[in-house]
């Protein structure tokens, strides 16, 4: 018997899902003080991977990256999204980017000087990375 699309997708993500312990939750319940990347399955393709936030371009600029590992089988693809939060000023914001497979993406924001903490979710099923680094005044 061949499996559709929807029906493949749905035994993929749950076998995924029991396989490897994986809790969908909403951003609002995310623990936090737990850094660490976003682990997802995608909207496009029937993938799983992760997403983790780097300060590649150093704390004082406001460019920063997404790093993704996004494997399995179709297009693998997901939109991210980088909710942040400037504890010292109470700025804060969200940027989103498209991440497809495997490499990197800067995104761009600026939080100002501060301690910046944040969360990476996804359009997709997803466990929520988060992150935290104190901003140099420019």
């Amino acid at each position: 018997m061949s499996l559709g699309g929807k029906k493949l997708r749905s035994v993929v993500v749950t076998a995924v899902l029991a396989g490897s312990g994986l809790a969908v939750a909403p951003v609002a319940a995310a623990e936090s003080g737990l850094l660490g990347d976003a682990i997802t399955l995608t909207s496009a393709g029937v993938c799983v991977g992760h997403i983790h936030f780097e300060t590649v371009f150093g704390t004082e600029t406001p460019y920063f990256g997404l790093v993704s590992a996004l494997h399995g089988l179709g297009p693998c693809s997901v939109e991210a999204a980088v909710h942040w939060r400037n504890l010292d000023t109470g700025a804060g914001g969200t940027v989103r980017h498209r991440i497809y497979g495997t490499g990197g993406t800067q995104i761009e924001f600026d939080p100002g000087a501060g301690h910046i903490t944040g969360t990476i979710t996804t359009d997709a099923p997803h466990k929520p990375g988060s992150f935290e680094f104190q901003r140099q005044t420019p």
